[in-house]
């Protein structure tokens, strides 16, 4: 990103905003499918009252599945929402210090891949320039890694 003009850096860095809001918003729906369906409602009755398509919500639920702990707020969504709602990049750092994180690892018989673990949102989340080179190294090292 540092070889780039001023205006490119700009023009990418509001695309990773847009981007960050849209994966944000995603995580609201699949949590507010998911207190719905605790209540009972049926996929169709939680498309209404989420003012979407029943596909979607199924859709939701499944990654909600697959999700650690959809009631946790997860690396990910502290890293979107400090970059979005431009909180201290400090603050956000000692969060992620603090943070109990979980290892990928491989999948269990008959499985084959990797279970991704708490830590890979982090990693994803410096590949993808939402966390400086001396962010991500200030966190590494405060877990031991």
């Amino acid at each position: 990103m540092s070889t780039r003009s001023p205006e490119m850096q700009e023009l990418q860095h509001e695309a990773l905003q847009r981007q960050s809001h849209k994966r944000l918003d995603e995580v609201a729906d699949m949590r507010a499918a998911v207190r719905a369906k605790s209540r009972g409602l049926s996929q169709r009755d939680i498309a209404e009252v989420l003012v979407t398509s029943q596909a979607r919500v199924h859709r939701l639920l499944r990654a909600a599945d697959r999700r650690i702990d959809v009631g946790e707020r997860l690396p990910e969504e502290l890293i979107l929402e400090a970059f979005v709602n431009d909180i201290p990049r400090s603050a956000l750092v000692a969060e992620l210090k603090r943070y109990s994180y979980t290892f990928g690892e491989n999948a269990p018989y008959p499985h084959e891949g990797r279970i991704s673990g708490t830590w890979d949102q982090v990693v994803s989340a410096f590949m993808q320039d939402l966390l400086t080179e001396d962010e991500f190294s200030e966190i590494r090292e405060a877990i031991g890694r």
